[in-house]
């Protein structure tokens, strides 16, 4: 059966990457498949499922040999490492983001909610008291959810460029900030964001 699985969920991976996440259904593997919807919905009933199904194992190729039981990590490497694996694991495949931040926790709870149980005790032993550590986790986890949504939907930079430029008339600042913001890569502003997150919750840590 699992073997089964597998192969269904491997097939839908190879749609989203050739058609995009709206591709993805269970009719369409059925067919991809060639076999009938029946034998899809044996192992997979709906679509929240097989999502869910997709977020595990694109989280599984990141982090399926990662040490989660080392928790004497340094809290500031940890939780910026942390965010470029998610980001890095999700970027591995079209729409990634969407599918990931849109399953279900239970569902992908074999490395999510290790990944967050980790952080939540890398952070408490670092002086962090319970309720902020799991705010910080959650803040960092979604953070990074949302920015690799919004990277893999983003325009051209030329796109971007005429987008930007029509804001001359009405915010002119706000213009010459974007049109800054669209000349550097996504990876400098991750980093750059994540430094910003790290910093505050260094500040939290001394109040």
């Amino acid at each position: 059966m699992r073997l089964q699985k597998d192969k269904i969920i491997k097939r839908a991976i190879e749609v989203l990457d050739r058609d995009g996440l709206d591709g993805v259904t269970l009719r369409r593997l059925a067919k991809e498949l060639d076999v009938q919807p029946g034998a899809i919905y044996y192992y997979i009933p709906d679509k929240e499922t097989l999502l869910s199904e997709m977020a595990n194992t694109i989280l599984e190729e990141r982090f399926a040999g990662f040490d989660f039981e080392n928790d004497q990590r340094e809290w500031t490497v940890w939780l910026d490492m942390l965010g470029h694996e998610l980001r890095a694991a999700m970027l591995a495949h079209r729409e990634g983001g969407r599918v990931v931040a849109g399953s279900r926790i239970g569902d992908v709870g074999h490395i999510l909610i290790k990944l967050f149980d980790l952080t939540v005790r890398i952070l408490h032993k670092s002086g962090f008291d319970l309720s902020k550590a799991a705010t910080i986790s959650v803040t960092v986890t979604y953070f990074t959810f949302g920015f690799v949504i919004e990277e893999q939907a983003a325009p051209t930079e030329t796109d971007a460029t005429y987008e930007v430029q029509s804001f001359e008339k009405f915010a002119p600042i706000l213009m010459t900030a974007m049109s800054d913001w669209i000349k550097t890569d996504y990876k400098m502003h991750f980093d750059t964001s994540m430094r910003m997150i790290i910093n505050g919750a260094r500040d939290e840590l001394e109040t």
